[in-house]
């Protein structure tokens, strides 16, 4: 009877909060996408929404290929279970620590092209806390200036 009475106050709890953080996360990249002028509904599939992020933030193709399969392999990964077993933790810090970075790369410009200003500083918050990161971005009205790497070529 504890265990039923746990498991069911955390999804009464947890999941309705977790389901509004990520509709926070979705709606503000969303926004972020029609601001850069890719499809806004992009930002329902995971997978394709960083397609459209890093391409519109860099111009870059390679990178936005790149960026892609990362998110890929890591959302596989998870799905599959990888690191559940000694034998393949490796692997799944391995596939963890390419999406943070690239993660991170696609962050660090997405912040430059919409005029955030350079470094890692709200790079870190769009990787760690999108659903406060994009929001905000949005909610500080910053206009889409244009890819990074083609602004600089």
């Amino acid at each position: 009877m504890g265990d039923l009475f746990l498991i069911n106050s955390l999804m009464t709890l947890w999941f309705p909060a977790i389901i509004i953080l990520m509709l926070s996360t979705v709606a503000g990249r969303w926004v972020v996408l029609g601001k850069m002028g890719r499809r806004r509904w992009a930002a329902i599939i995971p997978i394709f929404s960083t397609w459209g992020v890093a391409k519109g933030a860099s111009g870059s193709r390679a990178l936005s290929v790149v960026a892609s399969v990362a998110s890929a392999v890591q959302l596989l990964s998870v799905l599959l279970g990888l690191g559940r077993y000694f034998e393949t933790q490796w692997l799944a810090a391995l596939v963890l620590a390419l999406w943070l970075v690239m993660q991170l790369v696609v962050s660090e410009r997405l912040a430059s092209a919409f005029g955030a200003g350079p470094g890692y500083g709200y790079a870190v918050g769009l990787v760690l806390l999108p659903f406060v990161a994009y929001p905000l971005l949005v909610a500080e009205n910053r206009v889409y200036l244009g890819p990074v790497d083609e602004a600089a070529a």
